[in-house]
């Protein structure tokens, strides 16, 4: 059985961030994990998230080293990873020419829309609403437009 700590109620308009410009809210969740179907698809999920963040960040050898990762789920259902990090990370996006930086949380987003989206080919309703949840939340990020040039 999954057991996840209770978290509060938060939205993207209930919280601060950064400058006061953008309003966004993830909240940290702790699971432990079973063996069920649900539980293959997180596998399955990070470890493609994890795959991504080294081939983004390949050329750049030392950028992209054994981070621990933070799993956030969002108010709206919608959950994402991200390196446990304060540094920025330089990012290549070979097939779509995306070369840029960005922070921590930023790569987090953008490796698991990438996940997401192959997930979301299955079909599962949960993965294709998983992954329009978490670009809808990632739209109001104040890097918007390094994490839209990289999944474009």
């Amino acid at each position: 059985m999954t057991q996840m700590t209770k978290t509060p109620a938060v939205t993207a308009e209930n919280t601060d961030w950064m400058t006061g410009f953008y309003k966004l809210v993830s909240v940290l969740v702790q699971q432990e994990f079973s063996q069920d179907s649900a539980t293959l698809h997180v596998v399955s999920f990070t470890q493609m998230c994890y795959a991504y963040a080294r081939r983004f960040s390949q050329d750049y050898g030392e950028d992209y080293g054994s981070d621990f990762w933070h799993w956030y789920t969002q108010s709206d259902g919608g959950f994402f990873v991200c390196p446990q990090t304060e540094k920025t990370y330089r990012v290549e996006v070979h097939s779509n020419y995306y070369r840029g930086e960005m922070s921590a949380q930023a790569l987090g987003m953008t490796v698991s829309l990438y996940a997401l989206c192959v997930l979301a080919e299955s079909g599962h309703d949960f993965l294709i609403e998983s992954y329009h949840r978490l670009r809808d939340f990632a739209v109001r990020h104040p890097e918007w437009a390094a994490i839209g040039g990289a999944i474009d």
